[in-house]
């Protein structure tokens, strides 16, 4: 076991008072520290759909006042909106809680637009939050999950 240990350190070693220490080679990687599972299977408190609510509406409410509806920035708005939406109900502090948002924009003008989604998770932790803003040009609608991470 010795001779195992020995391959793994550097050569150097110091004599101090009749004492050897070993030290490792200055090149070797630190190690990880790798963390045990809880095996948590409820939460500590639920997700707060209503204040995840409240940060969509903020959100899409201050970003889109004054916006008008171009095809052309839609996608990139709709990212920079639902990372803001992410970043924000992330500050709310659900732990163990996996956070997706999604934002949908389209053109006031052009008709009707059916939403649907299907997830598969626990009925009694996970959940959603929902809002949809409109003005004269746009609609947006913005989703948020919750899905507790056990």
């Amino acid at each position: 076991m010795a001779q195992i240990v020995a391959s793994k350190l550097s050569a150097s070693t110091q004599r101090s008072g009749g004492q050897t220490s070993v030290h490792p080679p200055v090149n070797m990687p630190p190690q990880q520290v790798r963390l045990e599972c809880t095996y948590k299977m409820e939460p500590d408190r639920k997700f707060p759909t209503k204040r995840a609510e409240d940060t969509i509406r903020d959100v899409l409410e201050a970003e889109l006042e004054s916006e008008k509806y171009d095809a052309d920035k839609c996608p990139g708005l709709c990212k920079q909106l639902a990372d803001a939406i992410k970043a924000r109900v992330k500050l709310i502090g659900s732990p163990r809680y996996k956070i997706v948002s999604v934002v949908t924009i389209g053109s006031a003008d052009k008709g009707t637009l059916s939403c649907v989604s299907q997830c598969v998770w626990n009925e009694k932790f996970d959940t959603y939050a929902h809002y949809a803003y409109n003005n004269n040009s746009l609609y947006a609608v913005g989703m948020v999950y919750g899905i507790y991470q056990e």
